[in-house]
């Protein structure tokens, strides 16, 4: 058996086929092709990950691929949720949240990178090239380490830093809503025309 997933959506229905699906001997593939965002992409994990792991005739290829993808969800989310708003001050000077902010930026920032090479690697030279969340990924890690070196050695002040905040929440939000490509969908197409086949 073959179920391609172009969705979240898709995911949340082959869980909930799951039970049906699993009194079969047979062997299912499930070929993860796209998501919608990098911001779903946490929760598909989740979902996801389970139902291959309760079943060893339950195969992904693009599991591994996934997990990272969900790694940067959860990293530019901290970011969206915990850190940039730190950063939203109107006082004339830091004060030690903010401080402590631009320490995590620093720390995203190199985390980013190396989650985005991860994803890069896994993808192949020609999905890579032309990723658009790989692009993404990087513009967002040099803003947010060359933001917080520049306050931090003193060369950026209040103002400078609330308009390098209002930015980088925009290239967060960017990022997150930005669709994911697993694979190249003719890599599929030779198995299955159809979502879901015996």
């Amino acid at each position: 058996m073959f179920y391609k997933i172009h969705s979240h959506a898709q995911i949340q229905d082959l869980q909930a086929r799951s039970d049906e699906l699993g009194h079969s001997n047979k062997c299912m593939l499930v070929g993860l092709v796209s998501l919608e965002s990098v911001r779903i992409a946490c929760e598909s994990y989740a979902l996801l990950r389970p139902l291959l792991m309760e079943s060893w005739k339950w195969v992904c290829p693009e599991l591994e691929i996934l997990s990272v993808v969900a790694g940067l969800s959860v990293e530019i989310q901290k970011l969206e949720h915990d850190v940039l708003p730190q950063l939203m001050v109107q006082e004339a000077k830091l004060e030690r949240g903010a401080l402590e902010a631009l320490l995590l930026m620093k720390n995203s920032a190199v985390a980013l990178l190396h989650m985005r090479k991860c994803f890069m690697l896994a993808l192949g030279v020609l999905l890579a090239e032309d990723d658009l969340v790989l692009a993404r990924v990087k513009k967002l890690s040099i803003m947010l380490k060359d933001t917080a070196d520049a306050v931090l050695k003193g060369d950026g002040n209040i103002a400078w830093l609330e308009e390098r905040v209002l930015l980088l929440v925009q290239l967060v939000t960017d990022v997150l809503e930005t669709p994911v490509r697993f694979c190249d969908s003719d890599e599929y197409s030779d198995e299955c025309s159809d979502e879901y086949s015996d």
